[in-house]
């Protein structure tokens, strides 16, 4: 559909159907050429709503009845000296305020922000306000700015998410995560691994240059591709490691690609991938590597195969309805055979 002048003057009068609504503001985040053209005529449309309202002020009555009152006392002629000459030094400076200092008031207003968040088993992409891609990994959260406004290009990440970042060699981009670890970029592809829940987080860069920084340890390190920080979560410490990028980053094409990874890792994120609990029933099934590459397989079938290679077993609960009418996690328990 052709978003014109037009079209866009009817959102604005809200004359347009629901349905029209959504997909218009739906195609308004997408494209950064369609928000430009918008902030513009909204400009405009505002400042001609208020031109509107200050024409309909009748200013002669107004005068007439605020000089009625003011001669009802002694000194009215004064008062009333008084009152034009402010009239005319205010007038002025209202049309400056009007004009020129509101929009840069409202430009610098905190901005409105939007979060996505990527279910279960999904993989979520977005493109940010200055054209950077961002795809999002099962049960992550991102939250970012509708559109960027100062020297920082920042987003707040809780999850693993992939970013592809649009440069600009002006305006830093900034991905802050918690435990105040600071992702910094300007231009260039990286991963992002930083679940709350997690013990540490990881950065890994596939292309370009980013630097880690740790605002608990004061650690910063720059990277190059093919190479890794890992954060410890609390502390903050930071070492930097080779990275396996395909390996670490195959989850955006919907992929699970384990390079001897750890049973405990792999059940981490099998249990936010298929939105279950997995309990691992005895301590040494931590340790049990494995190397494997999954693409559309359920999660019994994922199962199976673990068992043929390795000497497990496990068991699946269903469901459990409580009081609220939802329903708990099915739990995974894997044992030893």
């Amino acid at each position: 559909m052709e978003y014109n002048e037009s079209y866009i003057f009817s959102y604005l009068q809200d004359k347009l159907s629901p349905d029209e609504k959504r997909d218009f503001e739906l195609r308004l985040k997408e494209s950064s050429k369609l928000k430009k053209k918008f902030d513009e005529i909204a400009r405009i449309y505002t400042l001609s709503e208020n031109l509107i309202q200050q024409h309909e002020v009748n200013t002669q009555a107004a005068w007439n009845q605020l000089y009625q009152r003011i001669t009802r006392g002694k000194t009215a002629h004064a008062i009333w000296n008084f009152t034009r000459t402010a009239a005319a030094i205010l007038l002025p400076l209202f049309l400056i305020y009007q004009y020129f200092l509101l929009p840069d008031i409202n430009r610098n207003k905190i901005q409105q922000t939007i979060t996505i968040t990527s279910a279960p088993g999904m993989i979520t992409k977005t493109v940010l306000p200055d054209g950077s891609e961002v795809w999002l990994n099962a049960q992550s959260t991102l939250t970012y700015p509708v559109r960027f406004t100062n020297e920082t290009r920042t987003v707040k990440l809780n999850g693993e998410a992939y970013f592809k970042v649009t440069s600009d060699k002006k305006h830093r981009f900034e991905v802050i995560t918690p435990y105040q670890m600071t992702v910094i970029a300007y231009g260039t592809e990286f991963n992002v691994n930083a679940y709350t829940s997690a013990n540490r987080y990881e950065v890994t860069l596939a292309k370009g240059r980013v630097e880690v920084s740790s605002d608990v340890s004061k650690r910063h390190e720059a990277l190059i591709p093919g190479e890794k920080a890992i954060v410890e979560a609390v502390n903050g410490n930071m070492q930097i490691a080779s990275a396996d990028t395909y390996a670490e980053t195959a989850w955006k094409d919907g992929k699970m690609v384990f390079r001897r990874e750890k049973f405990e890792t792999i059940a981490e994120k099998l249990s936010r991938k298929f939105r279950v609990n997995i309990q691992l029933e005895d301590e040494k099934l931590r340790e049990y590597s494995f190397t494997a590459t999954f693409t559309d397989e359920s999660l019994e079938e994922i199962l199976y195969l673990l068992t043929r290679s390795t000497p497990i077993t496990y068991t699946i609960s269903n469901p459990q309805q409580l009081n609220d009418n939802t329903y708990t996690k099915r739990t995974i328990k894997i044992t030893t055979k």
